[in-house]
């Protein structure tokens, strides 16, 4: 919603089986977190469980009133964009899976990074307040997310296949297997901004993405309507079984 990230609230429920080693590590693994971000430990809860390690983290954030980024704000005619790459965080679940046994090693080891390491655009997300029109994080899978947009802002969208931005790594997947293109847009947990802004925007926001040196993509646009369309070079609608995940 374009907040700067302030503190955070954790609760752990961890087995004694865990030992202090994996404690320690974790707590120093947060502390690197803490200082690169420039955000605290607020408090939270700690209890011991018999049943396997949870952890629970609310991250909270501040923003100057009424500059909020808000799903509501997308109008039809609007550009759709999206931070980053997409597809890396499911290519990387994967490839821990075992598909395929062909990739490079190297690109492997990227797609994983990608899943278990998650960039989060904090300088991005401020930075667009009063450029962006609506804005969410791709946590569910790009299609799903814009939905949720969509839905809110009682709007339709279209994206573009061919625009998505892949990783060299992802693309070495996709030449491997081309029929999971389709699904790069409907993975989650690449955590990017997807965000919608008006044309006259462009500029400014290409501006931002060298200023960041964040790649800034436009995959679509908003319509009149309902609905998120997937479509091929041709404008033909791609199906794909399943949009995202799904909570409930």
């Amino acid at each position: 919603m374009g907040a700067r990230p302030l503190h955070y609230l954790l609760t752990t429920a961890l087995p004694a089986q865990l030992g202090t080693e994996w404690i320690a590590g974790f707590a120093r693994g947060m502390e690197q977190d803490q200082r690169r971000f420039g955000i605290a430990l607020l408090g939270g809860d700690s209890v011991a469980t018999s049943g396997p390690a949870v952890l629970s983290l609310t991250a909270i954030g501040e923003v100057a009133a009424g500059t909020e980024i808000r799903r509501s704000g997308a109008h039809a005619g609007d550009v759709v964009w999206v931070s980053g790459t997409i597809g890396d965080a499911f290519l990387g679940l994967h490839v821990l899976r075992g598909a395929p046994q062909d990739l490079a090693e190297e690109h492997r080891s990227a797609l994983i990074a990608r899943f278990q390491v998650p960039e989060p655009r904090v300088a991005l997300g401020p930075a667009l307040c009063g450029l962006a029109h609506a804005m969410i994080d791709v946590s569910d899978g790009l299609l799903a997310d814009l939905g949720h947009i969509c839905e809110t802002s009682g709007v339709a969208a279209i994206v573009e296949l061919e625009s998505l931005p892949l990783s060299p790594a992802a693309r070495a997947f996709v030449a491997l297997d081309p029929d999971i293109a389709p699904r790069l847009a409907a993975g989650g947990d690449d955590y990017e901004l997807l965000f919608t802004a008006s044309p006259e925007a462009t500029e400014s926001i290409r501006g931002l993405g060298s200023r960041l040196d964040l790649p800034l993509t436009a995959i679509g646009r908003i319509e009149p309507g309902a609905g998120v369309r997937l479509v091929d070079a041709a404008r033909r609608a791609i199906r794909v079984e399943v949009g995202g995940y799904r909570h409930f």
